[in-house]
């Protein structure tokens, strides 16, 4: 094809409209996979409501609802910005991306910023919850010092987060870079932090099972699946590549900034799927394992008692009685 057809623009333009374009096109891939989830959450979920759990499925039902249709919103406003950026408005004075950047404030953008921040925060502080439930059989002071500091990120997510919006309100994130970094430097530091810690206290557990049990007997709470989901690492390391090229300027993280919140809300749905199918861990997982392990042991103590009286290695006569053995 002859160059002469390609836009009048300098490299650098051209390589940020080409990273906001990838990054609509992945997060299309990623609201895929959150779709896919929050039917077969949905679906778990509704079909196994009964007495005994009918509150905690209906809020975990209106939680992943509300996700969805905040992440929707998002990937809705966010292609229809997209589209006035590289259709409508694609002479802007240097390109769609230039638009993106200038525009960012427009009504459309705006609806797409504020689906993402609160979503973020809701599924923020399901992870802070999971991380609870986690350590909720641990001391007091304990369970304390884990969810201290989460707590309080949780807190300053909230706040950069308002402070984010009402900045974008009427000007670019690009322009209040500070601002942005502080916000996205908050919610990361918090699914950074919850991770590690929920996959410290999965990892601790996985070892004592196997140190009692045998390798061979880890529970299905503490495989490396479970692990991956239940911290949620996949959001996490998605994150940290949005804000590092963000963080130095560079135009790569518009890939990841449109795909990021799909991120997050596919690894939230995981966690409640797992929930749903009876494999999440729950605030009775401890005491449900322990029951179970002294329940094998008991059995395993009559079965030795039984095998030592069914085989005595003497008739009642004192003479000793030889087995032959098996041909």
């Amino acid at each position: 094809m002859n160059n002469s057809y390609a836009p009048d623009d300098t490299a650098a333009q051209l390589y940020a409209e080409e990273t906001w374009f990838q990054g609509a096109l992945l997060g299309n891939i990623a609201y895929g996979a959150e779709l896919t989830l929050f039917i077969m959450s949905f679906n778990v979920l509704y079909k196994k409501i009964n007495e005994s759990n009918r509150r905690t499925h209906i809020s975990l039902l209106a939680f992943i609802m509300l996700i969805f249709v905040l992440g929707t919103l998002f990937m809705a406003f966010n292609a229809k910005f997209a589209q006035m950026a590289f259709i409508q408005y694609r002479n802007f004075p240097g390109g769609p991306g230039a638009y993106e950047e200038v525009d960012f404030s427009n009504p459309i953008d705006e609806v797409a910023n504020v689906c993402f921040i609160i979503g973020n925060w809701l599924m923020d502080a399901l992870l802070v919850w999971r991380c609870f439930v986690i350590y909720r059989n641990c001391r007091k002071i304990t369970l304390f010092a884990v969810l201290v500091l989460p707590c309080l990120l949780l807190l300053a997510s909230v706040a950069t987060g308002t402070a984010e919006l009402a900045e974008t309100h009427t000007s670019s994130p690009f322009q209040y870079v500070n601002i942005t970094l502080a916000y996205f430097s908050m919610t990361i530091a918090l699914n950074v932090i919850v991770t590690i810690l929920i996959v410290c206290r999965l990892l601790v557990y996985r070892w004592r099972v196997a140190r009692v049990m045998g390798p061979n007997h880890t529970s299905e709470y503490a495989t490396m699946t479970a692990i991956i989901i239940e911290s949620a690492i996949m959001y996490s390391a998605f994150a940290i590549l949005f804000i590092v090229p963000f963080g130095i300027g560079n135009s790569l993280g518009n890939v990841f900034l449109q795909t990021v919140s799909q991120v997050q809300t596919a690894s939230s749905l995981l966690i409640v799927y797992r929930l749903a199918s009876g494999r999440g861990w729950t605030e009775n997982t401890c005491a449900q394992i322990l029951t179970k392990r002294g329940a094998s042991e008991i059995q395993l103590d009559r079965i030795n008692s039984l095998d030592k009286k069914a085989l005595p290695d003497s008739t009642t006569d004192g003479t000793h009685m030889e087995v032959e053995p098996p041909v």
